[in-house]
């Protein structure tokens, strides 16, 4: 929605505001409606805005300064109009935004209080000007992205990563320490990231920074882990999750500019169409779906199945369903584009696809599209889960639960990772992901740990890919199964609620709902899970990707020759095309790593 750029000195001295100014235009693409910058003694506040709620006040603007504070915010508080209702009497609004409404009640309620209200996607930063203190804080699930580092007595925050190289203390040196992690996994977990000079601000997470003595404090306002402590029997199961769905989709449809959806085929994104449908509100809704060439996993005969079911149900409303497809060399184009607004290696090889459809609702005025993201988290949707709930009943050492969760499918790949990595001996570090696993595993079920190290880990490759596609091209996506009440209630859930043993059935809750209430097709309900695909899945194995991968990990230049084993690398790429071993997973994270390296790294881009 917004991007946000700051900082804050701890010398007493007043921030270079000329290139601060730089960083907050290197978010234009954030925010390209209109640019606000507030300064405060020794902190200073950016931003970019993308308008969507109360267009044409000024209440929204921001950053946001009153006489106790000053507030940078990205995202969307989605119970704003409520909230507005329990402030002071005497308090007098400009506007009708949530941005004027968060503001308002941090000054009234502060902000421990004002994080048990709000139900949102959002990061924002906060100064307290009383205590002198700065609050950077991230929304509990992880779906708008926050950065801060500390670099010669200074603390930046910035919306994306890209934006700290605008300053000339900052460098481009990879986290190299924590590199494995990101072979096996595709991402680096936790506060450290890609770059060894910048943090992430984790989900539910506040970083307190003291301006008078220089202080930087972590605490946690949300724990994934809380939510699951509560199993007591739920009455009306399916009544009340029907209830959480229309609340939050109607909730997240709140908005002064065009709303679409992005409809895959499957259950999830039929879901919030159908519910969207019953917003009266809304007349017509525009519907975007990536396809591939390979039938077998096209699922656009679906996507047009509900779009037909729903319009004979809602005669009076129109659905208007769009398909894209890539080419290969429109598929590398897009990769590069959407690699560098990663500011990291790209995650899933259908990202490129999905930047695709977004930019198509994009270029038709759409400015929100609603996504099925977060629900395979929390209703036990991937085959993955069964297959490692299945192998974790039976094997409950310590070791093989920590290797299985951690690793997943990339176990057959460790001995490539390791003798890639074989060259790095110093400083490597253990990575959160494991040291939460070591941790917990003899803390909760199988089937707790399998959600939570889903939502608290694996899930924010989702949602940062959610956040960094839509912001490319001015657009926000939404995700409604991730509102504060369905995660709540699905994380107290039992697995029998969710998952049917003797038939291998996952997301039960959420089908038999369906079902019952006859929201989508029965062939869309009973339909095995296909997922997002993309041709790049054929492509990992054709020719043509061979040359390309064999000519980056050949470049003396490239990331494995410089950093790692290049000889062990292309050993294992050859190892992989040859058909001696299946790696795609691996071959994914060695391609997208080298991109990365000449487009947001140090590397040369013209390379390409």
């Amino acid at each position: 929605m917004c991007g946000i750029f700051g900082c804050l000195t701890l010398n007493g001295k007043n921030p270079d505001e000329k290139s601060i100014i730089k960083a907050i235009n290197s978010l234009r693409h954030r925010g390209p409606d209109d640019y606000g910058i507030a300064k405060f003694e020794n902190v200073i506040l950016g931003h970019r805005r993308l308008s969507i709620i109360d267009l044409s006040s000024s209440a929204a603007k921001q950053p946001v300064v009153s006489h106790d504070s000053l507030m940078a915010f990205n995202g969307m508080i989605y119970n704003f109009k409520e909230i507005k209702k329990t402030l002071s009497l005497s308090t007098t609004f400009k506007g009708n935004s949530d941005t004027e409404v968060l503001a308002k009640c941090l000054d009234q309620l502060g902000l421990k209080k004002t994080l048990k209200k709000i139900d949102g996607m959002f990061a924002f930063a906060w100064f307290c000007k009383k205590k002198r203190e700065l609050h950077l804080v991230r929304d509990p699930m992880g779906e708008k992205p926050l950065y801060w580092a500390k670099m010669n007595n200074k603390v930046y925050f910035s919306s994306e990563k890209k934006s700290f190289f605008e300053i000339k203390e900052f460098t481009k040196k990879p986290n190299i320490n924590l590199i494995d992690e990101y072979l096996y996994t595709a991402k680096i977990s936790g506060s450290k990231t890609i770059y060894s000079q910048i943090n992430e601000v984790e989900p539910g997470q506040i970083i307190t920074i003291s301006s008078r003595t220089g202080s930087i404090i972590s605490s946690y306002y949300f724990s994934v882990e809380n939510t699951f402590n509560n199993k007591n029997p739920i009455s009306n199961k399916i009544d009340r999750l029907n209830e959480h769905m229309e609340e939050s989709i109607l909730s997240r449809s709140i908005s002064d500019v065009p709303i679409g959806t992005l409809l895959s085929g499957g259950l999830d994104s039929s879901l919030i169409l159908s519910y969207m449908m019953k917003n009266d509100n809304i007349d017509k809704i525009s519907c975007y779906h990536s396809n591939v060439k390979n039938q077998k996993h096209s699922e656009f005969k679906d996507a047009f199945a509900v779009t037909n079911f729903l319009t004979k149900k809602f005669k009076q409303k129109k659905i208007k369903l769009k398909s894209k497809t890539n080419n290969f060399n429109k598929y590398i184009d897009l990769l590069q584009n959407v690699t560098r607004s990663f500011d990291e290696p790209v995650h899933f090889f259908n990202s490129p696809d999905l930047l695709n459809v977004v930019n198509q609702a994009s270029k038709d005025g759409i400015k929100v599209l609603l996504s099925g993201e977060g629900s395979d988290e929390i209703f036990f949707g991937y085959d993955r889960f069964v297959r490692t709930y299945q192998f974790l009943s039976k094997n409950r050492s310590k070791n093989s639960f920590i290797k299985e969760m951690y690793f997943g499918g990339g176990q057959h790949s460790i001995d490539c990772v390791k003798k890639i990595c074989s060259s790095q001996k110093q400083g490597k570090e253990i990575s959160a992901s494991w040291l939460w696993l070591e941790k917990n595993v003899n803390k909760y079920p199988v089937e707790d740990l399998i959600l939570m190290f889903s939502q608290k880990f694996r899930m924010q490759m989702l949602l940062q890919r959610q956040d960094r596609v839509g912001m490319m091209c001015g657009l926000e996506i939404r995700a409604p199964f991730l509102s504060k009440k369905l995660v709540n209630f699905a994380n107290s859930l039992k697995l029998k609620d969710k998952y049917k043993k003797n038939s291998n059935t996952t997301k039960l809750i959420l089908k038999l709902m369906a079902k019952e209430k006859r929201l989508v097709p029965n062939k869309i309900i009973n339909n095995k899970k296909i997922g997002f695909n993309s041709n790049m899945a054929d492509w990992l194995r054709e020719n043509k990707m061979r040359i390309l991968i064999k000519k980056l990990v050949n470049d003396k230049n490239g990331f494995f020759n410089g950093y790692l084993d290049g000889k062990s690398t292309k050993e294992i790429v050859n190892l992989h095309f040859d058909g001696k071993r299946r790696l795609d997973v691996l071959m994914w994270n060695i391609f997208a790593l080298e991109v990365w390296h000449r487009v947001c790294g140090e590397g040369d881009n013209r390379f390409f």
